[in-house]
């Protein structure tokens, strides 16, 4: 479904217009991303019309699922959209690559457009997981922080603000690093009222260069979801990277290997999922660092 194709959306059903234009903006990137920000656009204007039966409803809503059904037959021989499970996991590393894009600059202190708008496209991409089912706990806390860092970036730069770079200290803001009563903007390109840029940051770092249209390649130490560690935090005994208390003890093993938990085999096989999926985008570090992670558990018992 070329962008060109999109349907005009109805007053009732703007909602899924940013997801749509999120989709626009991944037809030549990455069409099967393209295809499941539409597929979720479609599913939540069906909920939403459960409340409107109108004409032009009925005709956005068979004009998106015609273009899908043309995406999907134009997609035949991708293997992976033959498969939910990949599918999943080929959405999720791209959510994962833009935020920790975002994240990295978020914490040097560069704060710029870009850095704002990868903020805000992850947290979208985020919502589009959910066309696979609910997020996983890891999940929905960086789609959480995602969303906040947009909403709080932005309002330093309505108020003329230079930004805490990463996460707030929890101290500070009274024990919450983010609030719970999000308001997520709609468009982030809008230009403030008080201040058309960012204050330059306190530190010393140089301006930021503005990224191409292609995201830049990822850091091979993926942020684990939900876990807002820098990339750089070396791994300690018994303790996950993002400081989250691990095994100190090693599982009792079976026939060489560690007696793994059901929730254990799973993050392995999810692991294994990731590194299919950055191969898709040629992300070698990214694959074998997944890898690495797979075998470590199995070996260990261990991350």
């Amino acid at each position: 479904m070329a962008a060109s194709e999109d349907p005009e959306i109805p007053p009732k059903l703007r909602a899924v217009r940013p997801y749509l234009l999120l989709a626009k903006d991944h037809d030549k990137r990455d069409p099967l991303v393209a295809y499941f920000c539409r597929r979720y656009a479609m599913e939540t204007s069906l909920a939403l019309d459960k409340q409107d039966k109108s004409p032009d409803h009925r005709g956005f809503l068979f004009s998106l699922m015609d273009g899908l059904e043309k995406s999907k037959k134009e997609q035949g021989s991708n293997e992976i959209l033959a498969s939910e499970l990949a599918s999943q996991a080929h959405v999720e590393n791209c959510a994962l690559k833009i935020f920790v894009y975002a994240d990295n600059e978020d914490r040097a202190g560069r704060f710029h457009k870009a850095m704002v708008k990868s903020f805000y496209k992850s947290g979208l991409l985020f919502d589009v997981m959910q066309t696979f089912g609910e997020l996983s706990d890891e999940l929905q806390k960086t789609k959480k922080y995602a969303k906040w860092k947009v909403t709080y970036i932005t309002g330093c730069q309505k108020r003329g603000e230079t930004p805490h770079a990463g996460p707030l200290d929890e101290e500070e803001e009274g024990g919450a690093a983010f609030p719970d009563n999000l308001s997520f903007p709609t468009n982030p390109d809008q230009p403030s009222s008080s201040s058309s840029s960012f204050p330059p940051p306190a530190s010393s770092n140089p301006p930021p260069q503005q990224p191409s249209s292609t995201y830049p390649p990822v850091n091979q130490h993926l942020i684990p979801p939900g876990m807002h560690a820098p990339p750089s935090t070396p791994e300690q005994p018994g303790v996950y990277q993002g400081g989250i208390p691990g095994p100190t003890q090693t599982p009792p093993s079976v026939d060489g290997f560690p007696k793994l938990s059901t929730s254990e085999f799973t993050k392995a096989q999810k692991y294994c999922k990731y590194a299919g999926s950055s191969l898709q985008y040629e992300d070698v570090p990214s694959a074998v660092g997944y890898l690495e992670k797979a075998l470590r558990l199995l070996k260990t018992g261990k991350e």
